[in-house]
């Protein structure tokens, strides 16, 4: 006859064994998602960003063309004696204006990393929501971030990037497809509904 003991370790042990099993069936499944192909496909963010990028391109313009003005402005120094009153007096003026032309470049290229970076947070926050719905749908407990990039053998940061890849291997788990259908306002019918995608 078992001790009283033994019975109590015994049911202990099943109830455990149970709770383990229920925790299992709770569980939900694993997904992953290629985050970089979510940012690139979304319309709202590659124009936001095309039109950061327009713009540091028209600035940059505009900063060559006011220091060529600058250099042309430069041109008299050549006839005037060094230290005298007008080539200093020139000389000083140039100067605040190179000075006044590389902060107005720094301020507004600090503007443009700040803007980038807003459009980048808000991408990836309504990133966030879209997978935190699918995953509360679909029953998904884990989503890992993975690269469904191929890869060039011919590249060697390609390759080592690839070799270095976290996922090795994923099956009918991707939900890039029906993120980006999510972020582009298409309802979860219209985009498949399914995780075999």
């Amino acid at each position: 006859m078992k001790s009283s003991l033994q019975i109590i370790a015994i049911v202990a042990c099943v109830f455990s064994l149970a709770g383990n099993l229920q925790a299992q069936e709770n569980s939900g499944m694993v997904a992953v998602l290629d985050v970089a192909k979510v940012f690139e496909d979304n319309t709202v963010f590659t124009s936001r960003m095309d039109a950061i990028k327009q713009e540091a391109t028209s600035f940059k313009a505009q900063m060559e063309q006011e220091q060529a003005q600058i250099q042309m402005e430069a041109e008299p120094l050549k006839d005037l004696k060094p230290g005298s009153p007008e080539f200093n007096a020139l000389q000083a003026a140039l100067e605040q204006k190179t000075a006044g032309l590389r902060t107005k470049a720094q301020q507004t290229n600090t503007d443009l990393l700040s803007r980038e970076a807003r459009i980048y947070y808000d991408t990836y926050q309504q990133m966030q929501k879209t997978v935190a719905a699918l995953a509360t749908e679909y029953n998904i407990s884990l989503i890992i971030r993975f690269d469904s990039q191929s890869i060039d053998p011919a590249n060697r940061p390609d390759v080592i990037k690839g070799v270095n890849r976290n996922v090795v291997y994923q099956k009918n788990l991707d939900l890039t497809s029906l993120v980006i259908s999510k972020m582009g306002s298409v309802s979860t019918a219209d985009a498949g509904g399914n995780l075999n995608q």
